[in-house]
């Protein structure tokens, strides 16, 4: 899993995650999270476009990510294009959980 993190405009950080999203990777995930939670100030992109893989795990970090930053008053999109990782998100209703959009415009 490699994470990429990006600042579009103020307050707003894009971290790209590339390859596999699961348990394994979750203290990593953890630490790029509190960093871009460290930066930005109303919004956390996260761009899934690239992840092959997402595990049961995966989504439950997901899910308690959302609420931590809403705790700081962050907001948290993904972006999720259609494919494998979309078709599980969707499958287990996070879409009605998080912000999920296809594309970083509609973020």
């Amino acid at each position: 899993m490699e994470f990429t993190k990006k600042q579009t405009k103020p307050g707003e950080i894009v971290l790209i995650l590339s390859g596999q999203l699961d348990f394994m990777v979750r203290k990593d995930f953890q630490a790029a999270i509190q960093d871009a939670q460290i930066e930005a100030t109303q919004h956390v992109i996260m761009d899934l476009t690239d992840v092959s893989f997402i595990d049961c795990a995966a989504v439950g970090i997901l899910v308690r990510t959302k609420h931590e930053l809403a705790k700081a008053e962050i907001r948290l999109s993904l972006i999720s294009a259609p494919g494998r990782v979309f078709d599980v998100l969707q499958a287990m209703n996070l879409d009605q959980i998080l912000s999920m959009v296809p594309t970083k415009q509609e973020a």
